[in-house]
């Protein structure tokens, strides 16, 4: 079973997504991952293009970098162990879409939501077909 945890932007930083993950995780056996997508950089990187004034060439691989380094940090904190890993996929674009496309790429079991609860999110449960959790 492989189970994703769907962190945005303003949920990156979500303890308590993460633990449920690791509970859930433990819990079936499960091969656990987290897929966050960061809708804002998304915007501003869209922002640059139209307004002809592109971004700085590292920032969205920093911005992905960052991100994926605060979650392995709070992932250890969690686990009890400086060395316990969790498998990150940071991406830039809109939620649905990543999110979707994801779901078809990578096929998890489950999804579990560190986002908060939404017209956007509910239009996205919709189009996917697999056990979903929200974490409020």
């Amino acid at each position: 079973m492989k189970i994703t945890l769907v962190l945005s932007d303003s949920s990156a930083e979500c303890r308590k997504a993460l633990e449920t993950l690791a509970k859930y995780g433990e819990l079936f056996s499960a091969e656990v991952e987290v897929l966050v997508v960061l809708e804002d950089l998304y915007r501003l990187e869209s922002a640059s293009v139209s307004l002809g004034v592109p971004l700085p060439p590292d920032t969205v691989k920093s911005a992905k970098e960052r991100t994926e380094n605060k979650i392995q940090a709070i992932w250890r904190h969690i686990k009890n162990d400086e060395r316990a890993r969790v498998s990150i996929k940071a991406v830039a674009g809109e939620l649905g879409e990543e999110v979707v496309r994801f779901a078809q790429e990578e096929k998890p079991d489950m999804f579990l939501w560190g986002c908060p609860p939404t017209s956007v999110l509910c239009g996205i449960i919709d189009r996917i077909n697999i056990p979903m959790l929200i974490i409020k």
